[in-house]
């Protein structure tokens, strides 16, 4: 019996590999989250023409521009997931947020007021969260089908449909028609089919992420006259990703000898991800006063793509029940009181590091920013970003030498970057927040954001395109997020020189759930149906400070 390159696959599990990155992982290198000092989420991050916040530099790097003395703040959380994946679980986490000054440096001259240099460590994104997500409406559907269909359709087998062929879960047996022949595709290859009898009725997947994405901004920034501030920030995110996650099936199955266990678990599939590295980005913002002695203020801001370099690492592992003998028939093994017991555990695979690019889009902001007096201030921004352009590489890869038919020294994929445009889209924020001063110590904060969508509405993760990237890809699950909804409120405390403030965040997102693929499906009705995962999340600011 022969599979498609399945030794080739072997041979480089044991050389060189990779976890796969996808729209779906490069996602969390372009968060949609609303991080840093209690003041700053408190009004909603609507910071981008109003200014002298630290935290106001990673939109605009004019906002540092507004300072007339040095600050110096640090800033945590306490964060927690509304929705836990069980009673035990602990999702209540302690986060380190924010740290830095600026030093305001009078000038005096005709033109230059003030010229700032700041430093602010500032969290983009908290990875913390877990969920279950139990799906009953199969309709029929496995996992297994999904490999068998990148067994018949692609160039090369993947690590995962690999596994899952050792397992026997992938029928080692071909497609035969009613007469016994032997199916083939377009090549002559036999087509291979899952192993029908275990037709799942439902699934089980379970995942937990930990890390983040520490930021630090080193920003120049000046005041011209009190009516133009200008900025400039170098960026360098860090990147500490980990995800453990868990995929059952659970169907009805015979023994062969009359007798059927309904919800026997027909396989569990064990996976563990880890991506490092960082990414470097440029921002470049104005603030100004157009109308003469009025408070009103426009911001303008551009930030270039983040260069990402990565190190990507997973490692894997399957428990299948099924057996087969020399002359590949499978059956179920039992022990001797009939009960069912896993007989071909295949240990953890690693999968040596790798060396990657991602390049995330440009940004766009315009803001606007206004104050009443000494007792009200109000802020607006709007955000684009055109994700379908994200760009994805490998560093001192060679595709001609693996035979996927780049030119060689090529280290751009150009089939991931279909696979981006084709899955992700232009997206939209608004960021509204306001500053009501109750006494001359005392101010109450509040703001709102919203975020559209990142993915289309009919984006999936189809893994038999010719990306290199499917020939490592461990698993199949994949999440299409939705809007982001996100509610804050805050006090502060401001006296002459010590300051502190806190501040509630209230973030609600669903997506819609897939374990695996189904597009290997040609008819319209028996589709995967999706699980509604809810993402909603709650989290507590503190930010202790000190003007001088």
């Amino acid at each position: 019996m022969k599979r498609k390159n399945l030794i080739f696959v072997s041979a480089l599990l044991a050389s060189q590999s990779m976890m796969a990155q996808t729209p779906y992982m490069n996602e969390n290198y372009m968060p949609t989250d609303l991080i840093g000092s209690a003041r700053y989420v408190g009004m909603g991050g609507a910071l981008g023409a109003l200014g002298a916040d630290l935290s106001a530099a990673s939109s605009n790097p004019a906002a540092l521009g507004l300072y007339r003395r040095s600050d110096a703040a640090l800033s945590f959380s306490v964060l927690t997931q509304q929705e836990k994946p069980d009673l035990n679980a602990d999702m209540t986490h302690l986060s380190f947020d924010q740290m830095g000054f600026v030093v305001s440096i009078p000038v005096m001259a005709k033109s230059v007021r003030y010229v700032n240099f700041g430093v602010n460590y500032q969290k983009r994104a908290n990875f913390n969260q877990s969920f279950i997500a139990d799906n009953g409406a199969l309709n029929g559907l496995s996992q297994t089908q999904q490999m068998a269909d990148i067994l018949n359709h692609t160039q090369y087998s993947t690590p995962l449909a690999d596994l899952m062929y050792n397992s026997c879960l992938v029928n080692p047996e071909y497609i035969r028609d009613n007469q016994g022949n032997v199916q083939v595709d377009q090549e002559g290859n036999p087509l291979y089919d899952s192993y029908n009898a275990l037709a799942s009725d439902r699934n089980n997947y379970d995942r937990t992420t930990e890390g983040g994405i520490a930021g630090y901004d080193f920003n120049l920034s000046m005041n011209i006259k009190d009516r133009v501030y200008l900025g400039f920030t170098l960026g360098v995110n860090d990147v500490d990703y980990y995800s453990y996650s868990t995929y059952r099936e659970f169907g009805t199955i015979s023994d062969g000898q009359g007798n059927s266990y309904s919800d026997f678990e027909n396989y569990s599939l064990y996976n563990t991800q880890h991506v490092s590295g960082y990414g470097i980005n440029v921002k470049l913002g104005g603030i100004f006063r157009p109308i003469g002695n009025s408070p009103f203020r426009i911001g303008l801001a551009v930030e270039t793509p983040t260069f990402y370099h990565l190190e990507s690492y997973s490692s894997y592992s399957i428990d299948s029940p099924m057996m087969e003998d020399e002359n590949y028939d499978i059956y179920i093994n039992q022990d001797r009181n009939g009960k069912f017991i896993y007989t071909n555990y295949l240990p953890d695979v690693d999968l040596a590091n790798l060396h990657m690019k991602i390049t995330t889009p440009w940004k766009f902001r315009v803001s606007l920013g206004h104050t009443i007096g000494t007792y009200l201030a109000i802020g607006a921004e709007y955000e684009y970003a055109d994700y379908s352009k994200t760009k994805q590489g490998y560093e001192d890869w060679d595709y001609d030498y693996w035979g996927y038919g780049y030119s060689r020294g090529t280290t751009h994929d150009r089939d991931m970057d279909a696979l981006h445009k084709s899955t992700l889209r232009g997206s939209h924020s608004f960021k509204f927040g306001m500053e009501l001063n109750l006494t001359d110590n005392v101010a109450f904060r509040a703001g709102y954001n919203y975020y559209s969508r990142m993915f289309k509405e009919e984006a999936t993760l189809d893994q038999t395109g010719p990306s290199p990237a499917f020939g490592y890809q461990t698993t199949t699950d994949y999440l299409n997020k939705n809007d982001v909804n996100i509610f804050t409120a805050g006090l502060g405390y401001h006296g002459k020189h010590f300051y502190a403030d806190m501040a509630y965040k209230c973030r609600i997102q669903s997506g819609d759930f897939y374990a695996f693929d189904d597009t290997y499906i040609t008819q319209t009705s028996g589709r995967l149906t999706p699980v509604d995962v809810n993402l909603n999340t709650h989290q507590v600011f503190f930010t202790l400070g000190y003007k001088f």
